[in-house]
């Protein structure tokens, strides 16, 4: 049970984003906010930034950019939740707390999932938020990868098992 009343959250956010088809966008926000903010002991200020760096991102834009920078930022943190999924299967396989078979099926619903957002982020224009989600988005597709494959993983994941190679350095 949430602290924060997502419905008259909700409502608010609709005035801003009145397009319909903002809404699913806005309630997956909304619920995605109740439960970081819950997690704190004080959700009224996690909600106060939350709602200044929606502001912040579609700040002096019209409707139809406003729109898509709120999916732009929503499409961000459905991705990182997705990185922290992959991530935690591939330390866990790492572990050796996950078996073979299992780590396989979960690797292939991840990798479906971020199939899924890969497309949702080519209707997106071109902007450098939106490539940082595409770095992030790589880095959970090869940890899925790794859990279905064990053949390549993230550099982050390459970092966790203690690979002193890990990522090649660019200078």
């Amino acid at each position: 049970m949430s602290v924060l009343d997502q419905r008259a959250l909700l409502s608010e956010l609709e005035s801003e984003f009145p397009e319909p088809e903002a809404h699913g966008d806005l309630e997956w926000l909304v619920a995605d906010w109740a439960r970081e903010a819950d997690q704190t002991p004080n959700p009224a200020a996690v909600l106060r930034f939350q709602r200044e760096d929606l502001e912040a991102r579609t700040a002096g834009r019209d409707g139809s950019g406003r729109l898509e920078a709120l999916r732009a930022h929503v499409l961000a943190r459905r991705v990182d939740h997705l990185g922290a999924r992959t991530f935690a299967l591939g330390k866990g396989i790492l572990a050796g707390d996950v078996a073979d078979g299992d780590a396989r099926a979960r690797g292939e619903a991840l990798r479906e999932e971020a199939d899924a957002f890969a497309e949702e982020l080519r209707e997106l224009p071109e902007t450098p938020e939106l490539e940082r989600v595409r770095r992030a988005l790589g880095d959970a597709v090869m940890e899925a990868l790794f859990a279905i494959e064990r053949k390549a993983m993230s550099p982050r994941l390459a970092r966790e098992s203690g690979d002193q190679a890990g990522p090649p350095q660019v200078r």
